[in-house]
């Protein structure tokens, strides 16, 4: 008797730390998070934030799969993976327009002169509705607006300083319909591209240029191919960080808020990141190039354009909603 009952006891004891160590095991948010870009690259920073804030935020309770420099695909394949659930959390460029038309808006030219302005607009009603959107359009929680940031014009042929000048150049721009729509209204040929073949496509001269931040720019040493940088600012372009909605809803109470936390941290290092790429790259670029030519642009010129750019992207954003964001960016 006195043998069985001691078996028995063990037999509990056994079971019970193998139901503790089950419940542990539960407790542990386990996430798969990846990015096309590599390290030092805009999207790829605020992932990496984002991940290091949240290990700060749970410790032992998060075990994180992470992936950078396109190892898993672009960012095509990257939304496929996230919206399917075979990766948890990503950024998305640009390319958010091919889940949501809302996010056409952002290819609206000269809407945005400050960091300030955009981040009044992302932080309040309008981010809000975005984020809503995607979720209904796109199955994706937008965790926070990161930063790409204010984009440049970059060629081979001439200094751009009016819309006449962009006549018949061949552009690299983003898969955005609404960006290349843009760009043919005010005169250039529009070529669709991944990111990653840019360099060498300037530098055989199948296309004449591109348009991007600093940022990019300096990151894919462009400028190393390119005789001409004007300096537009004529779209800003955020960072849409997103997670797959079904398993954000299965988050508990406690590890939600941590995600949030550490997605705050992520999107306030992006912006800094951002204004910081702003203000050291430009001198950077002029220095390891200096045979690039920069030049300023007659803005003036491109605002005639740009309202009818504008109309015609509120036909792809919803003209109710591309009406209120143009308001929002102007208070």
């Amino acid at each position: 008797m006195i043998d069985v009952t001691k078996r028995t006891a063990l037999g509990l004891i056994a079971a019970a730390a193998v139901c503790a160590g089950t419940a542990q095991a539960q407790d542990t948010l386990e996430l798969r998070m990846s990015v096309e870009s590599t390290p030092g690259a805009s999207t790829q920073q605020i992932l990496g934030v984002f991940r290091d804030a949240l290990k700060e935020e749970l410790g032992d309770a998060v075990a994180i799969e992470y992936f950078d420099s396109g190892t898993l695909g672009d960012e095509i394949v990257h939304m496929q993976q996230v919206r399917t659930g075979q990766l948890d959390v990503i950024p998305i460029g640009s390319d958010a327009v091919q889940l949501d038309p809302k996010f056409a808006v952002f290819d609206i030219p000269f809407l945005f002169s400050s960091r300030e302005q955009v981040s009044a607009v992302l932080d309040g009603p309008i981010g809000e509705e975005l984020d809503q959107s995607f979720q209904e359009n796109a199955g994706l929680k937008v965790l926070g607006f990161g930063e790409i940031g204010f984009r440049h014009i970059t060629n081979n042929v001439r200094p751009v300083v009016t819309p006449a000048d962009l006549e018949g150049l061949k552009l690299r721009t983003p898969g955005s319909a609404t960006r290349i729509m843009s760009f043919e209204m005010l005169g250039a040929s529009p070529i669709k591209m991944n990111i990653g073949e840019v360099y060498l496509a300037l530098q055989q001269g199948v296309i004449d240029g591109q348009e991007n931040p600093f940022g990019n720019i300096a990151k894919w040493s462009w400028d190393e191919v390119q005789n001409y940088i004007s300096l537009s600012r004529h779209v800003y372009t955020p960072i849409t960080l997103v997670m797959n909605l079904r398993r954000y809803e299965s988050l508990t109470d406690e590890q939600r808020e941590a995600v949030h936390a550490a997605a705050r941290t992520a999107v306030e290092a992006s912006r800094a990141y951002g204004a910081e790429n702003d203000s050291s790259l430009e001198a950077v670029i002029r220095e390891r190039s200096p045979d690039v030519q920069f030049n300023e642009i007659d803005t003036a010129s491109f605002r005639e354009i740009a309202g009818q750019i504008g109309e015609r992207i509120g036909e792809t954003a919803g003209p109710e909603f591309t009406a209120r964001f143009v308001a929002a960016a102007n208070e």
